[in-house]
């Protein structure tokens, strides 16, 4: 940035924020200058911490105006680059405004600004609305609810209800050139039930990594919270018998939550926990008379009868599909959805870095999928590390092998960079697509989408940023 544009630049922003909360200094720029992949890093020319809708609509104006790149921010810890600045800019770092609005008891939605965190939510909810409850990602309690919801993430109720984008029941969103618009039934009225029977336009800015707009508030959907709780556990001797198990509980429509880990990453999970460095390279194996598969569903019930009729009822329909299967379960242990993630735990003990290829795709192709990923791992030497949630009661499932790593060793960044690579190809064949999509996978899906679809995609980006300030180079329209 010209240092002419930047120090006018600095001058407005302080006039809107104050000095405090906007800054130039090397430490604090570095922060917003990388994540915990490989991706390059690249700093921001200014960092810009507004509290107020107000102040976000004024900073976009000026950007607009400068045809400043800007990049909306909450925590960075969304495992794809997404936030890091490719042509510097301003990064807008949007923690000051952390308040929740509204809880609606009647109509179960929350109104939350894009600072607010699940633990925050979790709090919040546990002290003043214990009867209801939103559901929790599996990453840290630091993670923005906003955020999540923007980059269409899985949860602990992704079983029930599909990504977190589905759960948006209304936005208000600051355009690039700072105009404010609200969708849902928001746009009409005081509440924030529902985005139907309007055209839903929330798909404008959910999914987009903030290449349209800056979401000022969402609400989200809350669901009662059951007094009672517990998890269902099998371990499958093969991935063929863990596919088997998966379609007999999603059959059953009876959990909350449905998720499936390579056996190998809990066994390297352990280091972190006996407080060792974590390292899945080289590869750690399961012994022959080891499981390959660990599956658990969640399960929830207004009363301890309901709980155990549900576990029974999973248990009877394993049984009955599984027979030709080698597997032990179920084993009934307590509920882990407020544990602490292991991926967060794995990061903290092998050296900074995490990193996958996270997809969501068809259930008629996991098998193939499944194995394929986990082959490439071995060819790589790298412990299996396959991470699988069962979505919207089976219509997808969300599929990624998580791969902590040792930041400081260039030959291991290497080989997981080359790892990550072949298993996008490869999960493009089979029909899965990535999601938290990194700029270098956007890439290769501008490859494989329709010319028209292509399009029709930087039609919307050109419509919505017409200067292509909104976080440039990503989703609609590449670098230039």
């Amino acid at each position: 940035m010209i240092e002419a544009v930047k120090s006018r630049l600095i001058e407005r922003l302080e006039k809107i924020v104050g000095n405090q909360f906007v800054s130039t200094n090397p430490a604090d720029l570095y922060i917003y200058s990388y994540d915990l992949t490989p991706a390059e890093p690249h700093s921001p020319d200014i960092v810009v911490l507004p509290q107020s809708v107000e102040e976000v609509q004024a900073i976009l104006k000026i950007a607009n105006e400068e045809k400043i790149p800007v990049i909306p921010y909450i925590a960075g810890g969304n495992v794809g680059g997404l936030t890091i600045p490719l042509q510097g800019g301003i990064t807008l770092d949007l923690k000051r405004m952390n308040r929740i609005i509204e809880v609606s008891e009647t109509d179960m939605y929350a109104l939350v600004e894009p600072g607010v965190t699940f633990g925050q939510m979790k709090a919040y909810l546990a002290k003043n609305h214990p009867t209801l409850k939103y559901t929790y990602a599996f990453s840290p309690q630091s993670t923005g609810i906003i955020a999540n919801a923007i980059v269409q993430g899985l949860d602990n109720l992704s079983f029930r209800y599909g990504a977190a984008s589905h759960w948006v029941t209304g936005l208000e969103v600051a355009l690039a050139t700072g105009e404010l618009v609200r969708i849902g039934s928001c746009a009409a009225s005081k509440t924030w039930q529902a985005i139907v029977p309007f055209p839903e336009l929330d798909g404008l800015f959910l999914g987009w990594q903030g290449a349209t707009g800056v979401i000022t508030k969402m609400a989200v959907s809350l669901w009662p919270n059951p007094p009672y709780n517990e998890a269902v556990t099998f371990m499958a001797m093969d991935i063929e018998g863990a596919y088997e198990i998966f379609q007999s509980i999603i059959r059953t429509r009876i959990p909350d939550d449905l998720i499936g880990t390579s056996f190998a990453l809990n066994k390297a999970g352990v280091a972190a926990y006996e407080h060792k460095k974590m390292c899945l390279y080289p590869a750690i194996h399961r012994l022959p008379d080891e499981p390959e598969f660990v599956i658990t569903a969640e399960l929830t019930g207004n009363t301890e009868k309901e709980l155990n009729a549900k576990a029974e009822a999973i248990g009877e329909a394993v049984k009955a599909r599984c027979k030709s299967y080698k597997y032990t379960g179920p084993e009934t242990v307590p509920s882990t959805t407020a544990a602490f993630p292991l991926q967060a735990l794995g990061v903290l003990s092998s050296g900074g870095g995490l990193n996958w290829v996270g997809t969501y795709g068809p259930m008629s192709r996991w098998l193939e999928t499944v194995k394929r990923g986990c082959e490439l791992q071995d060819k790589y030497d790298i412990t299996r590390s396959c991470y699988t949630r069962i979505m919207n009661e089976g219509h997808f499932a969300g599929l990624r092998w998580m791969i902590p790593y040792d930041k400081g060793d260039p030959t291991l960044v290497e080989r997981v960079k080359d790892l990550c690579a072949e298993q996008l190809d490869m999960v493009l064949e089979t029909g899965f697509i990535p999601y938290k999509t990194p700029v270098w996978a956007v890439r290769r899906l501008e490859e494989k989408v329709s010319p028209d679809w292509l399009k029709l995609h930087r039609r919307v980006k050109a419509m919505l940023d017409p200067n292509s300030i909104m976080n440039p180079g990503r989703w609609g329209m590449p670098l230039k």
